[in-house]
């Protein structure tokens, strides 16, 4: 059975834990029991503008869960993409293979190039939104979706996008 299948029939915690290589007693230990001041630990680095960024780390156990989590959900995409021949080109950031160096090399010789930093982004995203999300979006219209823009012209894919997303965002 594909990691997709297995991930799409898991329906219980030991599924889950199974799946990621762990006990079902060690996935809640480190999500339920450990207190949420010692699943993290805080300090600050410079910005280059002037002022801090505070960062928060996981501890290791749950570094180790999210890091097996992130495998697993990269190895499902890999599935997908590989599944409904899609290209995935139009985002960078937290996906295996690519860097802040490849980030940078597609954007070399640009006249401009936005670069934002969202306040508290990281903070913002809870289980619920996360949920919420694969609930909403991984359906077989997304995917089909999501393989209409890898065949178009670039171009093309910037309007389309326009088009689908601002119903979404007037929408809420």
């Amino acid at each position: 059975m594909s990691q997709l299948q297995a991930l799409k029939s898991a329906t219980s915690l030991q599924d889950l834990a199974s799946l990621l290589g762990f006990t079902p007693s060690a996935v809640s230990w480190v999500l339920y029991i450990k207190s949420t001041e010692t699943k993290y630990h805080s300090f600050e680095i410079p910005k280059r503008g002037g002022g801090v960024r505070q960062i928060k780390a996981p501890c290791d156990e749950l570094m180790l869960l999210q890091r097996r989590v992130c495998d697993l959900l990269q190895n499902c995409i890999e599935e997908i993409k590989t599944a409904h021949e899609w290209r995935d080109g139009l985002a960078h950031g937290f996906k295996r293979g690519r860097s802040i160096v490849s980030n940078a090399a597609k954007h070399r010789r640009r006249r401009f190039v936005f670069n934002i930093d969202i306040e508290n982004f990281f903070g913002a995203i809870n289980f619920g939104r996360v949920r919420g999300f694969f609930l909403k979006n991984l359906t077989s219209r997304y995917i089909l979706l999501l393989r209409r823009f890898s065949r178009k012209s670039r171009a093309t894919r910037i309007l389309s996008r326009k088009e689908v997303l601002v119903p979404r965002l007037s929408q809420t």
